[in-house]
């Protein structure tokens, strides 16, 4: 690439995430903008319903993939109603909360809303975009409400993807990302707000590749990879983050395999989504930094601390065995006690063999190595934020579905297999 090239690249690259960053904060703002009055009948509704609910609890009492996290949409939803429509960008910056030790989350949003208690906690390091979304919708409904029409547009988004992908002829990926849903449970998805979000994103981001890929617009893949970054960081707070690049990727590198193009196309889309990513969350920091006149990193760094480390009072190949297992055992069916276990085991024996008796003697090495390499991000990422993966893990193991995801490609390059020869 020219120099003059280069640079041309860097400054559109620049421009376009500047563009997106100013439309996101301002989509923030705007939000915060919406009076209370507009939105307190709703997110009273919202809070003496959440008050009401256990802050974790299962929908079937073995299996804590189906575990709701009631704790965090309790948060969110008290930093919505906290903003002050007099100062919303220092509101969406501070994020700030009601908070009282004495009182589980759940019922210290029902005290704020109930009795106006005023915010008295901050939650800065993280962008909460969701409100932007969530705040107007609280204006014409409940958080039950937001719940089902997430789940309805879950369910349409997935079931496009499925339609777009069989239309296409491409039976290897639309198996493998039906597999990934049903093995992490998503099921569960639209009953916390928390989960839905990257869920969201990556489902949509599998939609916008597809339909860049068969338009030929490669020209496009790391400024959408970018763009899906900073929306990932911006809309979530550390849950299946690396859902949003690793689906829609898997996809792509499979539908454009004859391209030969595997390595450039993983490493660039990975580059930029990875860019997008940090940078819009530092974005965050600096911007709260000027606004406040304050150094905000000690905030940041004892967060970043917490994830990494941890205070269980396991020791750390301990914790690093369990970050893993933990997410790999509460996957479905081995959720679902011993019955499910076995399941699983035979499930994987049979893969495997048939795998090795159907193994063609020519197939893309690279691809397969690329995918493979790529499935295992989500245990990358367990690892090293152990912490969390270890606490969390009722959530975080849905990232796993680019894992199956990626192992149904390996199959379906290895094996040969073509679901429309065998019918």
């Amino acid at each position: 690439m020219s120099p003059s090239k280069l640079l041309k690249t860097i400054i559109k690259y620049m421009v376009t995430f500047a563009v997106t960053a100013v439309v996101l904060l301002g989509l923030l703002c705007l939000a915060a903008k919406l009076p209370k009055e507009m939105i307190k009948t709703h997110t009273l509704e919202s809070a003496e319903y959440l008050y009401g609910k256990e802050l974790y609890g299962n929908v079937i009492e073995i299996a804590d993939s189906s575990c709701i996290d009631k704790y965090a949409d309790s948060i969110l939803l008290n930093i919505a109603w906290n903003y002050d429509v007099r100062y919303p960008l220092r509101s969406v910056l501070l994020s700030a909360y009601c908070f009282t030790s004495d009182h589980a989350e759940n019922e210290n949003l029902l005290i704020s809303v109930r009795d106006d208690m005023g915010p008295n906690q901050q939650y800065l390091r993280y962008w909460h975009g969701s409100i932007a979304i969530v705040r107007p919708l609280l204006s014409i409904m409940p958080i039950q409400g937001i719940y089902i029409l997430n789940g309805i547009v879950l369910l349409g988004l997935f079931v496009s993807i499925m339609v777009m992908l069989t239309r296409m002829g491409e039976y290897v990926p639309a198996a493998g990302i039906l597999l990934g849903v049903i093995m992490t449970s998503w099921c569960f998805v639209p009953f916390s707000l928390e989960y839905t979000w990257v869920c969201l994103v990556s489902l949509i981001a599998c939609l916008v590749i597809i339909s860049l890929s068969n338009r030929g617009k490669d020209n496009l893949y790391g400024l959408f990879f970018l763009i899906t970054g900073m929306v990932t960081i911006f809309l979530d707070f550390l849950t299946t983050e690396t859902l949003t690049l690793l689906l829609p990727l898997l996809i792509l590198l499979w539908i454009e395999r004859k391209k030969k193009q595997t390595v450039y196309t993983a490493v660039a889309s990975t580059v930029s989504w990875g860019i997008g990513y940090v940078l819009m969350w530092v974005l965050k920091w600096v911007l709260t930094g000027l606004v406040f006149h304050e150094n905000v990193l000690p905030y940041v760094s004892g967060h970043i601390e917490e994830r990494l480390g941890g205070s269980l009072g396991i020791s750390l190949p301990k914790y690093l065995f369990g970050a893993v297992s933990k997410n790999i055992g509460v996957m479905f069916p081995a959720d679902y006690g011993i019955p499910g276990t076995i399941i699983s085991i035979v499930m994987v024996i049979g893969a495997v063999c048939f795998g090795a008796r159907f193994r063609r003697k020519v197939f893309d090495k690279k691809l397969v190595l690329v995918i493979a390499l790529l499935g295992l991000v989500p245990f990358i990422r367990f690892l090293i934020l152990h912490n969390h993966s270890y606490r969390h893990y009722f959530f975080v193991h849905r990232a796993l579905a680019a894992t199956v995801l990626a192992v149904v490609l390996i199959f379906g390059e290895v094996t040969g297999f073509d679901f429309r020869k065998k019918r």
